[in-house]
């Protein structure tokens, strides 16, 4: 009579599968002696094929990761039909201390419309000095225009930060959408000419929506527009105390001047080159810079006149970076952040972006005050 032990390895099988024909005929006995596992496996028999993660070599998690990079950028990745309505879609996960960014890859978006004012007003050109900065969309190498729902984006590869955010508000159709989304990387330009996670964790930058997230938020595709958002191309660092003070004061009566009219609205960093240099304590390699300025445009459609105004204004975060002990620079007395009111030309000037031409509200610059809220002059 044979051992029990023997009886039981005449039990074991394994079943294999064969041009779809799944038969016990193809059946065979395994030893568990003989059975091979990979290294730093723990279990059963019964899991013998199964990889533990955990335990991978360093070198075969690169490989894999390297693989899902290639079939992400070859569109291998294919949005289920609920998926392409949000653009949620998942991509490869590029490691860090931080966590790992989602990507998406915003399908079946109009972006903004220069007709949307009823008068033609195209986005802003890049002039010489930086339109060879400009990140390009990997599979349509001659387009710059990142399109969400209501607006786009242009970015500054050297910066990973936009150059400018160009929006479409209809007032008569805003809605209040609550505030919901998940920071995400796009997928249609380079990894690398974006800022992700590593700008922004373990620090007071934040990441500073330069299109705010209700003024996409209108008509039937609201919620859509809000979550759009969420992109790391429509993020700027910005101190906390800017982002969340003077900035969204400015961004509060822009949005409120929009109710029932239509507005477009710019937004953006102004680069200079003495702005100081942040690694975000070796999370970020190369470093970036980050901008002591940020700008917006607001224009619209005057009914009475039939043409277009426009009114400009820059604020000012150097002096709460100087205050900020962990990204300070030396030379400069600490003092309060400013606001202004400035010409369109003066803007042009400050950051080599070219505007269509409006009827500017603005003849000189004016520094906005706290007693009024900031509120902007002729708006």
């Amino acid at each position: 009579m044979e051992p029990p032990r023997v009886q039981r390895l005449r039990k074991k099988s394994v079943t294999v599968l064969i041009n779809g024909i799944s038969s016990n005929s193809f059946s065979y006995q395994v030893p568990e002696s003989q059975i091979e596992r990979p290294e730093g496996f723990q279990g059963s028999s019964k899991d013998a094929f199964v990889r533990d993660e955990s335990k991978e070599l360093e070198k075969e998690k690169s490989f894999r990761q390297m693989g899902e990079l290639f079939l992400y950028h070859k569109h291998k990745h294919k949005p289920t039909q609920d998926k392409q309505q949000t653009g949620d879609i998942k991509g490869p996960r590029e490691g860090s201390e931080v966590g790992a960014d989602e990507v998406c890859m915003f399908p079946n978006r109009e972006g903004y419309r220069t007709d949307f004012l009823g008068i033609d007003y195209p986005m802003p050109t890049l002039g010489d000095s930086i339109k060879d900065k400009a990140s390009h969309l990997i599979d349509k190498p001659d387009e710059i225009e990142l399109k969400y729902n209501h607006f786009s984006v242009v970015q500054n590869k050297e910066r990973k930060q936009c150059f400018f955010t160009a929006c479409n508000i209809d007032g008569n159709q805003s809605r209040n959408i609550k505030r919901a989304g998940n920071w995400v990387i796009d997928g249609r330009i380079p990894r690398e000419d974006q800022l992700g996670n590593e700008a922004y964790a373990d620090n007071d930058i934040d990441k500073g929506h330069m299109v705010r997230r209700l003024d996409p938020a209108w008509g039937s595709s609201a919620q859509l527009g809000s979550s759009d958002t969420f992109v790391y191309t429509n993020a700027a660092m910005q101190h906390a105390n800017l982002n969340q003070k003077e900035w969204l004061e400015l961004e509060n009566h822009v949005l409120s001047s929009a109710q029932g009219q239509k507005m477009t609205v710019l937004t953006g960093p102004v680069f200079s080159d003495s702005d100081r240099t942040f690694t975000n304590h070796g999370r970020i390699n190369p470093p970036t810079q980050i901008p002591e300025k940020f700008w917006k445009v607001v224009v619209w459609n005057d009914k009475k006149t039939n043409e277009l105004k426009g009114a400009a204004f820059v604020l000012s975060q150097s002096d709460i970076l100087d205050r900020d002990g962990s990204i300070s620079r030396e030379g400069f007395e600490p003092g309060r952040f400013s606001v202004y009111q400035v010409p369109i030309q003066q803007l042009e000037d400050m950051t080599d972006l070219h505007f269509a031409p409006v009827n500017d509200i603005t003849d000189q610059a004016c520094k906005l005050s706290l007693a009024d809220g900031y509120q902007p002059q002729g708006l």
